[in-house]
């Protein structure tokens, strides 16, 4: 079939001859298309992960797990470098890079701002590639004094990318700048704005030692490119054989070694690269980390928003085809073929979709901001000619697919029934299909509606769930270094010297993201591994924690210096298996190999480290000066107290950045994700329910119209207001029924496995289904309301007249 230009200027001029009828499909279209750019966008984002690094289907991630109870059983991206060491001696051909990450402060002139370094070894800039806009990469990786820029970090600290050879403080060291780096793309596993050798001195000596000798210290990914033909499985092998005989093993007791039940302590295996950012098998709450069953689910939900708006589009075409029958009928008679009619229906169709497109892509440009906040991603190649391209070809093929049904219904008109004035009427299938079509978008809508409710309110519950304190009066704030550090130690006194603070306390590390393990055994009884924290003897106080047995500590009887005291949370007495809180108090407890022996002085009751995703986790506190983590609580306006605190930092760390958060905001942190899943799913449901509306609406309006001679008869023969008005909603009511039997049962089940990640589930019942049936119901009724009412008020003299 040949399309004609004139076809697309006749089209043109119908569109402009009806300008509400064609403001309402195309809005209708534009934000279908405009949701489903967005999403499909977000969708193509998250598949788009690392397709920029050269040959990375022969690069792999180094990955562990850990066999012991105190860590999860998920597999990591993080090994030790002892482990990379092992990869490189293994003597297979391969290349091999540490990426060890860690926000570093640069001091420039008076101003400081936080960057993110990533430690590196010289194969990184072989195995990566980053493009040199200037300088030597490899100078900058082969000094310990030295470093390589991203242009944006150039840019954001220099105020211009011409950054070789200037300098920056990081802890009052001169740090000069030999190479600028172009940006990465956002879809990157591994983000960095700056970019250092492993011999950097920015880490300290003891940090070097914790992070190159010990197999139990994971602080980030190591990768491996192979030579063509290098067998992974030989790699990992070598790995697992170094970490055997290495000394972090084989001073493990026998009892620890019967507590794996014959697994290695770690296990390692490859990952492939190309699979990082969707890996299911790791469990990451990071920006470098998505979940494929969202992003495929997103993928669905955006093609179904635009099928839900094609649909309406082809309700709305197939009711104008039946008012323009007598059209049809005149150019049939005056020689129009099928062919002719058929391209005239398709153009009118195509030109309607492109023109929705486009200004579906406008949209999706402007709201383009508030849609990357929404998914905390930076989306910067969603509009590239190939994307706007496939846009406008989708656009075509659902003006095609759209048109069909109204181009097969004006090829049904016959001329002669039409010009007679008998043929201005659906034909029972064409009238079930626009029925099914409707029950289609209200079964989308109720289960998205309730999807929706399920996951918000979970988030809701879930980030509410008291964490076993008071997290409302603290202030968390990371000092640059630990206790140790007499300007620290003085930092700690000028805290508690301002006004409406009523605490100060340290930690190892904030509460919420302790991952540290340790094996412990009581006497008599088998080596357990439980977390640990560090804290100082404040902490308890400060948290407003109370013993379940026994004491906690505190400042006027202990010391940083104790090291024959411990104390146990609830589930690390149970853990270590003694009868009862009270039965713990005052026993010993030791590492297997029977050193660090500890007495217990008391049980603290469980406070939550972790989210509801995960279940509550065995733990052991130790006094101890290697703390770095304040944790500052008010006793009256807490924005007062944090101004206060901001006030002072410059006086005690003039080169370092702030970094300070309420307590409760990191513990809502947690649940990230889910908030944003509930937000996605929200917009999606509004967008399908207000599809559904009009769809209902386009519906209602033609079954009065069509039906209007049978409710003037029943008029005529006695009945009233209610039974027309029921016999109008009847039809309705049955499709969201309809509706409800088909989209409620799967968003049912999708409830369900969502739900199966929690550890603590909301009690959500049926609600969430009966609110997302009712929501329909409502929407239904106000949709269909006029077209009732106007069904009620037919005139019969009038009806009968027409």
């Amino acid at each position: 079939m040949k399309l004609h230009l004139r076809d697309f200027r006749i089209g043109w001029r119908l569109l402009v001859k009806e300008p509400a009828f064609s403001a309402v499909v195309i809005l209708g279209l534009a934000v279908g298309f405009c949701a489903c750019f967005l999403l499909l966008g977000y969708v193509s984002h998250s598949l788009s992960y690392d397709r920029h690094v050269p040959q990375r289907d022969n690069i792999y991630r180094l990955m562990s797990r850990w066999n012991i109870s105190a860590v999860n059983a998920n597999w990591s991206n993080a090994v030790s470098l002892p482990a990379r060491d092992a990869a490189i001696a293994s003597g297979v051909p391969l290349q091999a890079t540490t990426f060890l990450q860690r926000d570093i402060n640069v001091r420039i002139g008076s101003h400081v701002q936080s960057i993110t370094m990533a430690a590196v070894d010289p194969d990184f800039n072989t195995i990566f590639q980053p493009r040199v806009l200037a300088g030597d990469l490899a100078a900058a990786l082969a000094r310990p004094d030295t470093l390589a820029l991203s242009r944006e970090t150039a840019v954001k600290l220099f105020g211009a990318p011409d950054a070789v050879g200037k300098t920056v403080q990081v802890a009052g060291r001169p740090y000069q700048v030999l190479a600028v780096l172009e940006d990465q793309p956002a879809a990157t596993t591994l983000p960095y704005d700056a970019l250092a050798s492993t011999r950097t001195t920015i880490w300290n000596d003891e940090y070097r030692q914790l992070v190159t000798t010990n197999w139990g210290s994971s602080h980030g990914p190591t990768y491996i490119k192979l030579a063509p033909g290098a067998d992974p499985r030989a790699v990992t092998e070598a790995v697992r054989r170094a970490m055997l005989a290495s000394n972090f093993y084989t001073r493990m007791s026998p009892a620890q070694i019967a507590s794996l039940n014959g697994h290695d302590l770690i296990d390692f295996r490859l990952g492939p690269l190309a699979g990082a950012y969707l890996d299911p098998d790791v469990r990451e709450q990071s920006g470098t980390h998505g979940d494929s069953k969202t992003i495929f689910g997103l993928a669905a939900v955006a093609l179904l928003i635009l099928a839900l708006a094609a649909t309406n589009y082809v309700n709305l075409a197939t009711v104008r085809t039946l008012r323009r029958q007598r059209e049809i009928a005149v150019r049939k008679v005056l020689g129009a073929g099928a062919g002719s009619v058929s391209r005239q229906f398709l153009v009118e169709s195509v030109l309607v979709c492109l023109i929705a497109t486009l200004i579906g892509l406008l949209l999706a440009w402007l709201l383009l901001p508030v849609f990357s906040d929404l998914v905390q991603r930076r989306l910067d190649r969603m509009f590239t000619f190939g994307s706007v391209g496939l846009s406008l070809l989708l656009g075509v093929l659902v003006g095609v697919l759209a048109g069909a049904y109204p181009t097969w219904s004006a090829l049904k008109v016959r001329p002669t029934a039409a010009l007679s004035g008998r043929g201005n009427v659906e034909t029972a299938g064409g009238l079930w299909l626009r029925r099914v079509l409707t029950v289609l978008q209200f079964a989308t809508a109720m289960g998205l509606t309730g999807m929706t409710l399920a996951v918000a309110w979970q988030t809701r519950y879930a980030s509410s769930l008291d964490p076993g304190f008071d997290a409302a009066p603290l202030l968390i704030v990371e000092a640059p270094d630990d206790m140790r550090n007499p300007t620290v130690h003085a930092f700690h006194d000028a805290l508690l010297r301002l006004p409406g603070v009523s605490g100060v306390a340290e930690s190892g590390t904030r509460v919420t993201v302790n991952m540290n393990g340790t094996s412990l055994q009581r006497e008599g009884g088998a080596p357990t591994q439980l977390n640990w924290l560090d804290v100082s003897p404040e902490f308890f106080g400060v948290y407003g924690l109370t013993p379940v047995a026994g004491r906690l500590y505190e400042a006027a009887r202990d010391t940083v210096d104790d090291r024959d005291k411990a104390v146990l949370n609830e589930e690390g007495a149970r853990q270590l298996g003694f009868a009862s809180a009270q039965d713990a108090v005052g026993k010993i407890i030791r590492e297997p190999n029977g050193q660090g022996t500890r007495q217990v002085i008391g049980v603290v009751p469980d406070i939550r480290h972790r989210s509801a995703h995960e279940t509550v986790q065995a733990y052991v506190y130790y006094v101890s000066p290697r703390t770095g983590t304040f944790t500052v609580r008010s006793r009256g306006d807490l924005e007062t107290v944090r101004h206060a605190i901001e006030d002072m930092w410059p006086r005690w760390f003039p080169n370092d950045v702030l970094e300070m958060e309420r307590m409760d905001t990191i513990y809502a942190g947690n649940y990230a994700d889910d908030l944003r899943l509930a937000k996605l799913l929200a917009a999606s449901s509004v967008i399908a329910t207000a599809i559904a509306a009009f769809g209902i609406y386009v519906l209602a309006a033609y079954s009065v119209q069509r039906r209007a001679r049978e409710i003037v008869l029943r008029k005529l023969y006695g009945a009233g207001s209610a039974a027309v008005g029921g016999l109008v909603m009847r039809e309705f009511l049955l499709l969201i029924g309809a509706g409800a039997l088909l989209g409620l049962p799967p968003a049912w089940l999708a409830m369900e496995h969502y739900l199966a990640g929690f550890t603590e589930r909301a009690p959500i019942g049926v609600w969430t289904i009966v609110a997302a049936l009712l929501v329909a119901g409502a929407v239904a009724l106000g949709s269909t309301l006029r077209h009732t009412l106007a069904a009620v008020r037919i005139r019969p003299a009038l009806a009968l007249r027409e």
